[in-house]
């Protein structure tokens, strides 16, 4: 009986995690991550604009990697900044800095993926560079076929051009991804209307901001992760979206929150907790770690609420939904950030006449704009 308990737990932890990441090597504008498991494994590609470099973020689904893998750090380096991975939940996500003009190319061997990079120092800007930076291939061609047309398909409805050195930076995040779905409600997920949200957000802000977005595609970045983004890229502002849920149907309307350190009631503190159970990253890291002494701290939240108010005021005129109010909330994305930061909640998943006003185009770009305009009123 031991033995067969024994085989049905290594039976289980080989579904659970499919694939082990053994190592990571750099060299010359090669990025080569080995496998513990001899088959061919192609990574989720995508990409983030962090200042002026970009972050390839490659992801490996029901994966894990072992203790020693290594990162890179090389400021030097034509192609890359640094290197480095992450294991959240169940995926692996490798990191890798792009320089300004760097091409890239993922290739999926057995055993092995290969990043191969181009471009740099010596890169023209031109369109053509513009239109091969994003390349992903396998081994087998029709598999590279297929890969290359969908990621293309992906870049040219999730990708942006930067903004130019504009005076303030906001950081645009679309709530949930992944595997991490948010709230559920009317044959609908938070993350893909967040994230639809979020990015005309973004285009919104680019006319008169530079513009990070934490994910522009359906992939999970941990809350930490989200919060550094902005603090490594020395954000202004720091804006969240989501949607809410409730046991009740008949619960609705529209809120904003800002962070606090101590929440509003037990009603913001319930909110608070179903947006932080996906991560615990920052579990018992004391505050001061993050929020640098407390006359930042004051003040960021003192800008933050007054945008928030101008945010929630704006919504509810374009929505006219219920106003529920403006809360200070512990909410772990916005407790990392440096920079002033809300997290909005639009309406709730569960009640189909909130739902419905962002599930066209022109909802959710009317909500973007609300958003929008609400922040520039204030840095402008």
């Amino acid at each position: 009986m031991k033995r067969i308990l024994l085989l049905l737990l290594l039976f289980v932890s080989a579904i659970t995690f499919s694939d082990t990441l053994k190592n990571i090597s750099y060299n010359n504008g090669k990025v080569i991550g080995t496998f513990r498991e001899n088959k061919q494994i192609m990574p989720n590609a995508s990409v983030t604009k962090l200042g002026n470099e970009d972050i390839l973020m490659l992801s490996f689904p029901n994966s894990e990697m072992e203790s020693n893998v290594q990162a890179f750090i090389n400021q030097n380096d034509q192609y890359i900044s640094k290197v480095y991975t992450t294991q959240r939940n169940g995926m692996v996500v490798v990191y890798v800095y792009l320089k300004p003009s760097v091409t890239y190319q993922v290739v999926s061997r057995t055993g092995q993926f290969q990043v191969t990079l181009d471009g740099g120092k010596t890169a023209s800007r031109n369109n053509n560079s513009q239109t091969s930076r994003y390349n992903t291939t396998t081994q087998s061609q029709s598999t590279a076929n297929t890969q290359t047309a969908q990621t293309q398909t992906q870049r040219q409805s999730n990708t942006y051009t930067p903004t130019g050195n504009k005076k303030y930076t906001i950081v645009v995040d679309p709530g949930h991804g992944g595997h991490d779905s948010g709230a559920r409600g009317n044959g609908y997920n938070e993350k893909d209307i967040a994230l639809q949200v979020a990015t005309r957000l973004a285009n919104n802000l680019r006319q008169d901001f530079n513009v990070i977005i934490t994910r522009n595609s359906d992939f999970f970045v941990p809350l930490d992760t989200r919060a550094k983004i902005g603090n490594d890229a020395n954000a202004d502002f720091f804006v969240s979206i989501h949607l809410n849920s409730s046991s009740s149907s008949s619960a609705n309307g529209t809120e904003v929150f800002y962070y606090s350190k101590k929440d509003q009631g037990s009603y913001a503190a319930q909110v608070a907790k179903f947006e932080n159970r996906v991560d615990g990253s920052y579990g018992d890291v004391p505050f001061s770690d993050f929020i640098l002494n407390d006359i930042f701290y004051r003040k960021n939240q003192k800008t933050s609420q007054a945008i928030a108010e101008t945010v929630l005021d704006n919504l509810i005129n374009t929505t006219g939904l219920r106003r529920r109010g403006v809360f200070g909330a512990n909410f772990a994305v916005l407790r990392g950030s440096n920079s002033p930061s809300i997290l909005v909640e639009l309406g709730f998943m569960n009640n189909y006449s909130d739902l419905s006003h962002y599930l066209t185009p022109e909802g959710q770009e009317s909500a973007a704009s609300a958003i929008g305009n609400a922040i520039r009123k204030y840095f402008k």
